[in-house]
């Protein structure tokens, strides 16, 4: 396991080295952000949230607790899908191609040729479900993974567009997409059922992606000649794509804990508030994404070392902030029965204190994490390694409580998680700050 994780570590250094090698040799490229630019990104991706906090809203009472709880846990089944499309591979680009732009075309133009792949397979795959018959809950499911799908590989290549120079694709399909959700929410109020409303997403996002896939690099698998470096950046992309994989596959094992238990009735109210909830934490995560050429720049060398220093700092107060959290609920708890809050017509409102209050750890753990991430090769190590240890920490106390006292422990099941990922942070950066140390001074 040590050899493992040594050889690990030798390539994703050989990677940075590489990579700050070809950013000498390669031309200087300004990734400043205009205000109309950004103002035109925040409104096409706020319009697609407004859209879905539109959905989640109206959809519920259209549709009934029974029908609207078969689509909402078939989302919260598949949501970890989207960043496993995304996250990582948008990450690394965003990170590896402002640092070096000639060695970064191979990788947009193998990613495209996967997207492709993606766009005609999954809907393809749904399409011959619905011809086999199937009309319920199996359809619902299968289309909603096709859905799953097309958002990630939407992201991707609004991302894709935005660090070769056309970010306009992005809040153009942003707009797109918006458009084609609104006009689904006004067929489901004319009777249009879950189905129905899942074809009219996988065809609205199959025609969003063709278009903006046109517009990019044609696909080349020209990267397998370079297996070692081409082997280095899939570990980047596994490192950096493991925080959000796991934080959505944690949200996933979490409602299907809840969906397999006598608490299966919280689905609905609690998946609404969660939507709403997290439209806010995307946003957050998609103007630090938007910053993200930048920041790789300014993190590189000298500044990732400063980076890291107050990535664990915010960690720090991440915890302190969690600690608090644990007394106040122990507080309310012994005074109000949450259980049965759960299940009464003020649902709502606990879901809703229990998102609100989490928010300011989350946020200050996202920050730490983000300016780990675009530091050097061996933080990517740090925040993976957190990841994990927090899907395993949640699944595993969510396995426990919430079979017995309901969804009400999702926030505690989180809360424990992050405790645990913020003890480990800050443990590896210091760790690795007495590693760093002598390397540096023998290299002067």
């Amino acid at each position: 396991m040590s050899t493992a994780a040594a050889d690990s570590e030798s390539s994703l250094t050989a990677l940075d080295e590489h990579v700050a090698g070809d950013a000498v040799a390669a031309p200087v490229v300004n990734y400043q952000l205009r205000v109309r630019t950004l103002v035109s990104l925040a409104a096409g991706r706020g319009s697609f949230r407004l859209a879905q906090l539109a959905a989640t809203v109206i959809l519920l009472p259209l549709w009934g607790q029974t029908r609207y709880g078969v689509y909402a846990a078939a989302v919260t089944t598949f949501t970890w899908i989207i960043p496993l499309l995304q996250s990582g591979p948008e990450k690394t680009v965003l990170k590896l191609l402002p640092r070096a732009p000639r060695t970064g075309p191979p990788i947009v133009e193998a990613l495209t040729g996967l997207l492709w792949c993606l766009i005609i397979a999954m809907p393809l795959t749904f399409g011959i479900t619905l011809a086999l018959g199937q009309r319920h809950t199996a359809a619902i499911y299968v289309g909603v993974s096709a859905t799953a799908v097309g958002s990630g590989s939407t992201l991707l290549l609004a991302g894709l567009h935005r660090v070769t120079g056309r970010p306009w694709f992005d809040a153009r399909s942003a707009f797109a997409l918006s458009a084609v959700q609104v006009a689904l929410i006004a067929l489901a109020a004319a009777g249009l059922g879950p189905l129905g409303y899942v074809i009219g997403m996988v065809a609205g996002q199959t025609l969003v992606n063709a278009v903006l896939l046109t517009h990019l690099p044609r696909p080349s698998l020209r990267i397998r000649a370079r297996r070692g470096f081409a082997r280095r950046v899939v570990w980047t992309i596994v490192l950096m794509g493991g925080p959000e994989v796991c934080l959505y596959m944690t949200t996933s094992v979490l409602f299907a804990i809840i969906a397999a238990t006598r608490w299966s009735g919280e689905v609905a109210q609690l998946f609404a508030v969660s939507i709403v909830w997290t439209a806010g934490l995307t946003l957050l995560i998609y103007t630090l994404r938007v910053y993200a050429p930048m920041a790789s720049l300014r993190l590189l060398g000298r500044g990732g070392v400063t980076g890291r220093a107050r990535a664990s700092r915010l960690a720090r107060w991440a915890l302190i902030v969690d600690v608090l959290w644990i007394v106040a609920f122990a507080v309310v708890a012994s005074h109000v029965n949450l259980t049965a809050v759960a299940v009464s017509d003020h649902a709502f409102i606990l879901w809703a204190a229990i998102s609100g209050s989490r928010t300011p750890a989350i946020v200050l753990t996202v920050l730490a994490g983000y300016l780990l991430e675009n530091s050097d090769a061996r933080s990517t190590r740090v925040t993976g390694t957190v990841a994990v240890a927090n899907l395993l920490v949640a699944s595993a106390i969510g396995a426990y409580a919430i079979p017995r006292w309901g969804g009400v422990w999702i926030g505690v099941s989180g809360l424990g998680a992050e405790m645990v990922g913020a003890v480990i942070l800050i443990a590896m950066v210091r760790h690795g700050r007495r590693i760093a140390a002598p390397l540096s001074t023998s290299a002067n």
